[in-house]
């Protein structure tokens, strides 16, 4: 539906897809427009123009969506760090919904999924543990959605409260130390202990940090890193007080390094553990193939004779060693590799069960090769980007395997992230 109103269109907006823009049609061409909700009349101002489609912005609603709520956060719509707050959460989870099972049949080619329902988590906001600090000028907060221009803020609403109670001592810090872009906070709410991650663009005097981390930041934050940017890459120069703290998971612990990763939404780790361990089923031998600290391979283990942990991050493989012994299973061990690598070191030896957890690009074409000719019994796959694991899952199934069971786990409220467990098994 079309219809100029101030140079602007007249759309009707058929649902979300992935991205988080609504989806809308005019003169046969597709548009993709932000901050719209589902089944809504908007007028949106054409932003991007390409060949095949075209992206907008709600400029005014016409006909407001049964969905559509008053964002709760004052800096929705400028900050670039949530897409779905105007969307009430029972419809981020039917859409989140609708585009995996989409997005499966579509691109994966797959007639009958079978969808097991999803995990919603247990608080819409306040559940990251995890979050990078963007720093400019004395500005702390996040990159616009349109723009690399950080947006000044008081809270996020996706932190934990604990880590908004820091962000007038990062702005504190900030007059004491120079050159910050960035500040990244790991925090453990059950030990109730973070620490830091400086991002400079010049070397900082450590007498500096040694006395932010005494006087500037609270005693709960036990250790600050001092890092420089090469690219994409972030490169330690040295830390002050220690660079782990501890996370605990119902019995499991773990020690997490500033250097390494840990599953971000707090109020989910119990579900997504017993998601996996309960899929895993009984083993003699299984590998886990991004493994990070053990977060999934060491609860893993008590179903198993023997499981391997492999992760490229040197920091998270030594974290997982020392969290194998922390909580006594002694039929763990870890190894510092890719994916990749170990698929072709392992080549031809017997598994029952493989373990996969991705970055967003999905796993890559020789990985799957790989996976196909070794042909594990039973395969986990853990996505956080329903496009590559529906490529993925095609390829796998003309390798002989079958999607047997798919729950989404929704990690990322507020936002376009969808993340899925599936279990994928060997044809009769």
């Amino acid at each position: 539906m079309k219809e100029k109103v101030k140079n602007l269109l007249r759309l009707s907006i058929e649902k979300l897809v992935y991205g988080g823009y609504g989806l809308a049609r005019t003169n046969g061409k597709t548009v993709f427009v932000r901050f719209a909700a589902p089944k809504e009349l908007v007028d949106a101002e054409i932003i991007k123009e390409k060949k095949d489609f075209s992206e907008a912005l709600v400029r005014k609603i016409v006909l407001s969506s049964p969905s559509r709520r008053e964002a709760p956060c004052p800096y929705y719509g400028i900050c670039g760090g949530c897409q779905l707050q105007h969307i009430t959460y029972e419809e981020q989870i039917n859409s989140k919904r609708s585009i995996l099972l989409e997005s499966l049949e579509r691109i994966g080619k797959q007639n009958e999924v079978p969808y097991k329902g999803e995990i919603p988590s247990k608080k819409e906001f306040n559940y990251r543990v995890r979050v990078q600090f963007k720093v400019h000028d004395g500005k702390v907060g996040f990159f616009r959605w349109d723009k690399k221009e950080v947006v000044d803020i008081d809270e996020c609403l996706l932190a934990h409260e604990k880590i908004n109670a820091l962000i007038p001592n990062i702005r504190e810090s900030l007059k004491i130390v120079k050159d910050v872009q960035e500040v990244h906070v790991n925090y453990s709410p059950s030990r109730d202990e973070a620490t830091l991650k400086f991002i400079t663009i010049t070397h900082t005097e450590e007498s500096l940090l040694e006395n932010i981390l005494e006087d500037v930041f609270p005693e709960w934050v036990v250790g600050i890193g001092n890092y420089g940017r090469v690219g994409n890459t972030l490169v330690k120069r040295y830390k002050v007080g220690r660079e782990h703290i501890f996370m605990d998971v119902g019995k499991w612990k773990y020690r997490v390094s500033n250097d390494s990763f840990f599953q971000v939404n707090y109020t989910l780790w119990e579900d997504f553990i017993d998601s996996v361990v309960n899929l895993s089923g009984k083993f003699k031998r299984a590998a886990d193939l991004h493994a990070g600290v053990g977060f999934f391979t060491i609860p893993v283990s008590e179903k198993g004779n023997f499981v391997e942990g492999a992760d490229a991050n040197p920091s998270a493989v030594k974290d997982g060693e020392y969290n194998a012994k922390l909580n006594g299973r002694d039929n763990v061990v870890f190894t510092e590799s890719t994916a990749y690598k170990y698929l072709k070191r392992r080549a031809g030896e017997i598994f029952d069960l493989i373990l996969l957890d991705p970055p967003r690009g999905g796993l890559l074409k020789e990985e799957i090769d790989l996976l196909t000719k070794n042909k594990p019994e039973r395969i986990i796959y853990i996505s956080c980007n329903p496009t590559t694991f529906a490529r993925d899952v095609k390829m796998l199934s003309r390798g002989g395997y079958k999607l047997t069971l798919l729950k989404l786990i929704d990690n990322f409220p507020q936002t376009f992230h969808i993340e899925s467990i599936a279990l994928l098994e060997i044809s009769e």
